[in-house]
C-alpha cells in the first residue's frame, strides 16, 4: 500500500532520470514535467533542492533564488513571463543557480508562450528553467527546447476506481487514509472521478472533480478531506456550500 507522495514520486522512472542527470551534473537548463497537479508543489521543492541545493534556507517551498510565473494552478500572464528573464538574469542570492518556474505551462496563451522561446532556448548560464503542467501540451516550439519529462503513477493509484458506497466501505477508507499524505488521498478521489465519467455520470464527476482542486488549494488536513468527500459523495452536499465555508 503507498501511503506518501515522496515515494510516488521517488519510485517513477521519470523522477530517476531527473535525479540520475542531476547528480552528474548533465541535468538540461530548461526542463518540462508534466505530473498531477496536486504533486506539482512537492515536485518542484524537490526539484529545486537538487537544482539550488538541499539546506536549510528553503522554507514553505520558497527559497530566496527560486522565481515563480504564475502560480500553483494559475498560468502566468504575458507581462510576468516577458519580465522573467530580468529576473533569472539577476546573480543568485544564495545558491550556485538562479531556478525560474513556469506554472501551469499547458495553459499558457501562444503570445506568453512566444515570449519564452529565446530565455528557453538560451538561458542565463547560472539559470534554469521548470515548465510544470497536468497534460503534455506545450507547444511545439517550446517542447523542442527543453528535457520533456513524464512522472508515471503506479498501477495502483493510476487506474479508475469506484468509490466507497456502503458505510463499511467507507469506514475502511477512512481508517485507511488516516496514515495517508493527503496527495496520495487527492490521487484516489481522482480515480473516483475517472470512474463516474467513464460510467457517464458527468455530473458527479465534474462535482467531485472541482472538490479536488478546491480541497487541494486549501491544504487541509486528512480527516477534513475524508469529511468533505463524504459529505460530497454520501451525504449529496453541493460543492458551492462547502466553497462558502473554505473562504
Amino acid at each position: 500500500m503507498i501511503n506518501d507522495a515522496l515515494s510516488v514520486l521517488e519510485a517513477s522512472q521519470g523522477w530517476k532520470d531527473i535525479a540520475s542527470a542531476a547528480a552528474m551534473n548533465r541535468c538540461p537548463q530548461s526542463v518540462a514535467v508534466a505530473l498531477p497537479g496536486i504533486m506539482q508543489e512537492m515536485f518542484v521543492e524537490n526539484y529545486g533542492r537538487l537544482m539550488l541545493g538541499d539546506s536549510q534556507i528553503w522554507k514553505d517551498g520558497n527559497h530566496p533564488d527560486l522565481i515563480h510565473a504564475g502560480k500553483h494552478l494559475v498560468p502566468p500572464s504575458i507581462d510576468e513571463c516577458r519580465t522573467l528573464q530580468g529576473e533569472l538574469a539577476l546573480h543568485p542570492l544564495v545558491s550556485d543557480k538562479r531556478m525560474a518556474v513556469i506554472w501551469c505551462a499547458d495553459k499558457l496563451s501562444l503570445e506568453a508562450s512566444n515570449s519564452l522561446l529565446k530565455l528557453t532556448e538560451e538561458p542565463p548560464e547560472h539559470g534554469c528553467i521548470l515548465f510544470v503542467s497536468e497534460e503534455d501540451k506545450l507547444i511545439a516550439t517550446i517542447k523542442s527546447r527543453v528535457w520533456a519529462v513524464r512522472i508515471e503513477l503506479p498501477e495502483e493509484i493510476a487506474q479508475a476506481k469506484a468509490h466507497p458506497v456502503s458505510d463499511e466501505e467507507w469506514a475502511d477508507w477512512i481508517a485507511a487514509g488516516k496514515k495517508k499524505d493527503p496527495e496520495i488521498l487527492y490521487l484516489e478521489i481522482g480515480n473516483w472521478v475517472m470512474d463516474l465519467a467513464e460510467k457517464g455520470n458527468f455530473r458527479d464527476a465534474a462535482e467531485l472533480d472541482s472538490l479536488v482542486r478546491l480541497m487541494g488549494s486549501k491544504r487541509l488536513s486528512v480527516p477534513m478531506i475524508q469529511d468533505l468527500t463524504y459529505m460530497v459523495i454520501k451525504e449529496g452536499v453541493r460543492c458551492e456550500q462547502i466553497f462558502s465555508n473554505l473562504r
